[in-house]
């Protein structure tokens, strides 16, 4: 287990992230341990062994692998958790299943060997489960890992991203042409537009896969910039512009009302009514950045996900809403979500394999990222040897301090505490600290480069700490 550490004046908070963090733990696996292979409720065995590599269950405790969604929403708090090499060779042998035979989509879930797609979801090249939310949430991923590690290898992953912004969007892109991936409306095994696995409608377009998209393109101009390729990088930034123009304009409208589209069916038609991720992964993602709509459909969201009616009836599902008010700046709310799914660790999961709503790894990872890159609002640039806060914390709360944070190749410790805020470099190298004011709404997504908007900004000498009064 990480050393990464937590004080607070809560002591539900404390409560909390003790049991988030040595949760996750029971869900890691170590390298070299021979394990079997296809394990699910489909097969009835006996099951193959093989050598695990490194990695960490992301999905259902009764099958023997990590899936593709959950992986890129754990990657975070694993990162926090210390579980660096961990992430690096389960985004590696994802990507590497990428490949002109499967039409550039990652599998959807490997085995723990790193290497065989787990067969409950793969039947052949053509036939396996993708979800185009996914592909796109990969893209994004690589940048959110570069900016904690600092990891130049990871910008070797530029032929990647550039064929799933390129080639991928221009081959899923020809019912509608306008710039935007569809699915095929046919199921998962055809490549669904959503991760909505219930949807209302037959998709061929869908919120969550288009502001999955409009993130990916962005993440894929930072990465080029670290590249060194301002002209690529430019173009993916317009490339956003005219996504974000497009959506706000006329992709989300349906007439002259204001209600929201968060699809559009395999028929033409619009869809406006509660889609669950079709309807938050939107504002999650960025779109609705500066869209007077914006402020009444977090309202609604949250509305609906109380819903008995409405909610997601599985806990994991649920893991996403805190993230989109921690992005919003909605510290209450989030941590309103934050507490009601953490009081359900204890209830049955809706699929009885499962067990508990606690043993589901979103659950355990998600809330040690929440608190740490959320309401601390740790924002990171290893390679840029800046880090960012946007203190963000909700009523009752007045400290915060977490300890032996990974950050590059080295630590931080970062905190509130006495209306202040500190941050202590424990990287060996100079380090640029700035703070933002954490109460704007609709904040810039904060896993992009923040550079240049901080109220105060100050340098840090290695093993220094200093505290700024909170802005």
């Amino acid at each position: 287990m990480s050393a990464v550490r937590l004080e607070s004046d809560s002591a539900e908070l404390e409560e909390i992230f003790e049991w988030a963090q040595r949760t996750a733990a029971e869900s890691v696996v170590d390298d070299g341990a021979v394990g079997p292979l296809d394990v699910s409720e489909a097969n009835s065995g006996p099951p193959r062994q093989a050598p695990y590599r490194a990695s960490y269950r992301a999905g259902y405790a009764h099958r023997s692998g990590y899936y593709l969604r959950d992986f890129v929403h754990q990657a975070v708090g694993a990162q926090l958790l210390g579980w660096r090499r961990h992430n690096t060779g389960m985004l590696n042998a994802l990507l590497a299943t990428a490949t002109a035979e499967h039409g550039g989509w990652p599998v959807w879930a490997l085995n723990f060997d790193g290497e065989t797609p787990l067969a409950i979801d793969y039947r052949s090249p053509v036939e396996f489960v993708r979800e185009v939310p996914a592909i796109f949430e990969m893209v994004e991923l690589v940048h959110v890992l570069y900016r904690w590690t600092g990891d130049a290898q990871l910008l070797e992953h530029r032929g990647f991203w550039r064929n799933t912004l390129g080639a991928f969007v221009a081959a899923h892109d020809t019912h509608r042409p306008n710039g935007v991936a569809e699915g095929s409306g046919l199921g998962i095994f055809q490549g669904a537009a959503s991760y909505n696995e219930h949807p209302t409608a037959r998709f061929r377009e869908a919120g969550d896969a288009f502001g999955a998209q409009y993130a990916a393109t962005l993440h894929a101009a930072a990465l080029e910039r670290a590249c060194g390729d301002p002209d690529a990088a430019t173009q993916f930034e317009q490339t956003g512009r005219t996504l974000a123009e497009y959506f706000r304009s006329s992709w989300s409208r349906n007439g002259t009302d204001d209600a929201v589209v968060n699809g559009w069916t395999v028929d033409g038609e619009a869809v406006t009514q509660w889609g669950r991720e079709t309807t938050w992964f939107m504002p999650l993602k960025g779109l609705f950045d500066g869209d007077p709509r914006s402020a009444p459909l977090l309202a609604e969201i949250d509305r609906l996900c109380s819903d008995p009616i409405g909610a997601p009836a599985n806990i994991e599902a649920l893991t996403y809403v805190p993230d989109l008010y921690l992005r919003h700046g909605d510290a209450d709310t989030a941590w309103r979500w934050m507490r009601e799914i953490y009081s359900r660790r204890n209830d049955a999961h809706e699929v009885p394999q499962q067990r508990l709503n606690g043993s589901y790894p979103e659950v355990s990872f998600t809330l040690v990222s929440q608190i740490v890159a959320g309401m601390l609002g740790v924002q990171p640039n290893a390679a840029g040897r800046t880090v960012t806060t946007r203190t963000i914390l909700p009523a009752g709360v007045t400290r915060l301090e977490v300890f032996d944070i990974p950050f590059g190749e080295g630590t931080i410790d970062a905190g509130t505490a006495n209306g202040a805020l500190w941050l202590r470099n424990g990287t060996g190298h100079p380090l640029q600290w700035q703070i933002v004011a954490g109460s704007q709404p609709g904040f810039q997504d904060p896993h992009l480069d923040v550079s240049g908007t901080g109220t105060f900004a100050v340098t840090l000498a290695p093993g220094e700490r200093r505290s700024l009064p909170m802005p």
